[in-house]
């Protein structure tokens, strides 16, 4: 088995040993084949050029004859355009004078109507400058005609915007006034109304309580009486209790009696008195709240 893979190895090298130099001897062949293709060309392009250079100087020879001969052509030619220029000249002066005579008189006669031509643009130019100023003036003039009447009108317009403003300052106030006058009028109403009110409950309690105090009053004086008609009926058969006894306690009773209604009394025209005067007063408010509206 080795010695067949070492014989296979050595193929193999001889292989890429035949290769190596098949290569080398084919990029021999091919540089030759490229200097003689250079030499070749070399060859071709020198002979081009010589052949080339005889061309050129046969060429130059051939033009240098024909300069030759058309200088001598251009020299005759350039004698009889002279002498042709000469004469040319001479009758070119002659009417040169004559046309410089005929544009000087042509000179002098637009010369003179360009002055008049001036004298009027000048006199149009001024007739136009005094126009022009008298429209400036004028619209100077209008603008200030303008301005004032837009001062005059802007001055209206903040002496009537002023007069609104006090106006409505001046409703305005009036409105708050009026409305503070009602409002107090309103309040004082409301505090008459609950004076009123509070009188009226206050005389009504003094009423329920004298009615009270009446009937326990007359409760009393009742049972004082029934008391007595019993004391009076059970004396006869009594002999404990003298007249004098029964007439100081009677005495007592009646002195009691008194003075419960006169106090009873007396409460009434004191709640009376007050709540007419609270009446008074409401009304008196009323009054002057009416008359400062």
């Amino acid at each position: 088995m080795q010695a067949k893979t070492a014989q296979a190895d050595k193929k193999a090298a001889a292989d890429k040993k035949a290769a190596a130099e098949k290569k080398a001897l084919a990029d021999r062949k091919a540089a030759a084949d490229k200097k003689a293709a250079a030499d070749k060309k070399a060859a071709a392009d020198k002979k081009a050029a010589a052949e080339k250079k005889a061309l050129a100087d046969r060429k130059a020879a051939a033009d240098k004859k024909a300069a030759a001969e058309k200088k001598a052509l251009a020299d005759r030619k350039a004698a009889a355009d002279k002498k042709a220029a000469a004469d040319k000249k001479a009758a070119a002066d002659k009417k040169a004078a004559a046309e410089k005579k005929a544009l000087a008189d042509r000179k002098a006669a637009a010369d003179k109507k360009a002055a008049a031509d001036k004298k009027a643009a000048a006199e149009k130019k001024a007739l136009a400058d005094r126009k022009a100023a008298a429209d400036k003036k004028a619209a100077a003039d209008k603008k200030a005609a303008a301005d004032k009447k837009a001062a005059a009108d802007k001055k209206a317009a903040a002496e009537k915007k002023a007069l609104a403003d006090r106006k409505a300052a001046a409703d305005k106030k009036a409105a708050a006034d009026k409305k503070a006058a009602a409002d107090k009028k309103a309040a004082a109403e409301k505090k008459a109304l609950a004076d009123r009110k509070a009188a009226a409950d206050k005389k009504a309690a003094a009423d329920k309580k004298a009615a009270a105090e009446k009937k326990a009053l007359a409760d009393r004086k009742a049972a004082a009486d029934k008391k007595a008609a019993e004391q009076k009926k059970a004396q006869p058969r009594k002999k404990v209790n003298s007249p004098t006894q029964i007439n100081s306690q009677q005495k007592r009773d009646s002195r009691t009696e008194l003075l419960t209604v006169s106090v009873s009394l007396n409460t009434g025209k004191i709640v009376s008195i007050a709540s007419i005067g609270i009446l008074a007063s409401a009304i008196l408010v009323s009054a002057m709240v009416f008359i400062a509206g």
